[in-house]
C-alpha cells in the first residue's frame, strides 16, 4: 500500500511540475525570459535581501516593456519559477528517499529512516499546497511558500506592492495552522 501511495504522489508531483512548466513557458514573453531566473537565483541566495532586490529588478523591467500586462506576466513567471524550484527540491528529496527504500543493499534501519523521511516530505508537500491555497483564498493573485533548507522556517511571498502588519499576521496565522509550525517561524514578504 505504501508503494502504491508513493507512486501516486510521485506521479501527481511530476504532473504538477509539468503543468507549471507548461504555463511558465507559454506565459513568458521573450524579452523577460531571463528575469524570473535572475530573480529566482537572487531569492535563493539570501532571503532577507531578495524581497527588495527582486522588487527593484521587477520594477526596472516593467517600464522597458511597453505594457503593464508584460509586467504582470513577469511577476507571474517569478512566482511560477519559485514554485517550480520549491517543488523540484522536494521532489529531489523524495526521489532520494525512494532510492534508499528500493536499494537492496540498504539496511533495515536505513530503509525505516528513509520511509519516515519520505512520509515527512510528502506531508510537507501536501501542507505547502494547502497553505498556498489558503493564502490565495485571502485574495492574493500569487503566493509561494518557500521553506529553508532545514524546513524549520518558511517565507511566504505574496503578490503585493506592500503589505500591512495586520495582513501579514493574518497570512502568518493561516500558514501556521496549515503547516502546524509556530508563527515565529514564518515571515511574509510582498513581491510585485
Amino acid at each position: 500500500m505504501v508503494k502504491r501511495q508513493t507512486v501516486w504522489l510521485s506521479t501527481m508531483m511530476v504532473l504538477s511540475l509539468m503543468l507549471i512548466g507548461y504555463y511558465t513557458m507559454n506565459n513568458q514573453a521573450s524579452p523577460t525570459t531571463t528575469t524570473p531566473t535572475t530573480s529566482n537565483t537572487t531569492t535563493v541566495v539570501t532571503t532577507p535581501d531578495t524581497g527588495n532586490s527582486a522588487q527593484t529588478q521587477s520594477g526596472d523591467n516593467q517600464p522597458s516593456n511597453s505594457s503593464s500586462e508584460t509586467g504582470m506576466t513577469s511577476t507571474g513567471n517569478w512566482y511560477n519559477s519559485l514554485q517550480t524550484l520549491v517543488n523540484n527540491q522536494i521532489s529531489q528529496r523524495i526521489s532520494n528517499y525512494q532510492s534508499v527504500i528500493a536499494n537492496n543493499n540498504a539496511s533495515q534501519s536505513q530503509i525505516a529512516e528513509a520511509q519516515k523521511a519520505l512520509g515527512n516530505e510528502e506531508s510537507l508537500y501536501n501542507s505547502l499546497q494547502q497553505a498556498t491555497q489558503a493564502v490565495l483564498a485571502e485574495g492574493y493573485a500569487n503566493a509561494v511558500i518557500e521553506p529553508d533548507k532545514d524546513q524549520k522556517t518558511f517565507t511566504v511571498y505574496v503578490q503585493a506592492k506592500d503589505i500591512s502588519r495586520a495582513d501579514a499576521v493574518k497570512i502568518m496565522n493561516v500558514v501556521s495552522q496549515q503547516l502546524d509550525v509556530s508563527i515565529l517561524n514564518i515571515s511574509v514578504k510582498p513581491h510585485a
